[in-house]
C-alpha cells in the first residue's frame, strides 16, 4: 500500500519577485488551514558579490509580517538556487515545497531551468502557486493514471482541501478520436479505474472534502482542455516519474505546456 505522510511542514522558496509573494500568501493560508509549520527560504546568488543579505532579510521580514507570520525568521543561504532549495527542503524535512511562477529570460525571479530542476529532483511535492490566495482551494483536479506518483499527487492535493471542497480524479484512456470510440477498451479501463479509486479512497484523511471522478476517452490534449474548461479548478495535481519525466502514461507532451502556461496552481509529486 502507498505510504503517505501528512503535510506538516511547508517550505516557501522566495526570490523577492511579486510572483513569489503570491506563493507565500498561498502557503500562509495553507499553513493556517492544515496546522502545518511554515519556513521561508531565500538564496543569495553566489555569483553576485554585491548581494545584500541585510536588505534581503528586511524585505522578507516585511513579506512575513504582511502574511501574519512576523514571528518567523527567514532562512537565507548563499549558493546555487537549485542546490540550496533542494538541500534545505531535505534538511528541514519539508512535506511541501512552494514556489512562484518562473520567469524565463528575466533577471528577476526563478529561471525556467531552476523550476524544472527543482520539480524533477525534489523529494517533497512541489506546489507552483501562481494565483492570488483570496480564498482556500475549493475545486481541484488530479490527473490520475495508475502510477504511484500520480496517486501521491492526488493524496497531497486532497490534504490541501477543506470542508466542502471537491477533488475530481480524471483518467484519460488515450486514443485517436478519428477512429471513433472503443467501447470494449473503455469498459476495461473503467473497471480498472473504479478499482483504483476504491483502493485510494480509504487512505484519504477526513478533511471534509468531496471526491468525484471520471474517465475520458480520446486525445489527451482535447480531454484535458475540456475537463479544465468544465471544472475550472484552482489546483491541478500531476505525477512526475522518478526518471525525471512527467507521467507519460497520462500527460506526455502536456507537461511542458502546464509548466510554461499553467492554467491554475500546479501540484507535482514524484
Amino acid at each position: 500500500m502507498l505510504q503517505h505522510n501528512r503535510v506538516q511542514h511547508i517550505l516557501v522558496a522566495h526570490d523577492l519577485s511579486p510572483d513569489a509573494d503570491l506563493a507565500l500568501q498561498r502557503a500562509a493560508g495553507l499553513a493556517r488551514q492544515t496546522g502545518a509549520r511554515i519556513s521561508l527560504l531565500y538564496v543569495l546568488d553566489e555569483r553576485d558579490a554585491g548581494s545584500d543579505e541585510q536588505q534581503a532579510r528586511a524585505l522578507l521580514q516585511q513579506r512575513l509580517q504582511e502574511n501574519g507570520l512576523g514571528q518567523l525568521e527567514p532562512w537565507i543561504r548563499r549558493g546555487q538556487p537549485v542546490e540550496e532549495i533542494l538541500t534545505q527542503a531535505e534538511g528541514l524535512e519539508a512535506d511541501l515545497l512552494v514556489l512562484g511562477r518562473h520567469h524565463k529570460g528575466s533577471s528577476q525571479g526563478f529561471a525556467g531551468t531552476t523550476l524544472e530542476r527543482v520539480m524533477l529532483e525534489s523529494r517533497a511535492p512541489l506546489l507552483l502557486a501562481i494565483t492570488p490566495a483570496e480564498a482556500p482551494y475549493h475545486r481541484a483536479v488530479a490527473a490520475l493514471d495508475f502510477s504511484r506518483c500520480a496517486t501521491r499527487a492526488m493524496h497531497c492535493a486532497w490534504e490541501l482541501l477543506g470542508e466542502g471542497a471537491e477533488l475530481h480524479a480524471l483518467h484519460i484512456d488515450e486514443m485517436a478520436e478519428v477512429h471513433g470510440p472503443d467501447y470494449e477498451g473503455l469498459s476495461l479501463q473503467q473497471e480498472l479505474f473504479d478499482q483504483l479509486i476504491e483502493d485510494i479512497q480509504p487512505q484519504l484523511p477526513d478533511t471534509g472534502a468531496l471526491l468525484s471522478y471520471s474517465l475520458h476517452q480520446g486525445e489527451r490534449n482535447n480531454c484535458m482542455d475540456e475537463a479544465l474548461r468544465d471544472l475550472q479548478p484552482q489546483l491541478l495535481a500531476l505525477g512526475s516519474h522518478s526518471r525525471g519525466e512527467l507521467s507519460s502514461a497520462l500527460l506526455g507532451s502536456l507537461a511542458r505546456q502546464f509548466i510554461d502556461n499553467p492554467p491554475c496552481d500546479i501540484l507535482i509529486a514524484r
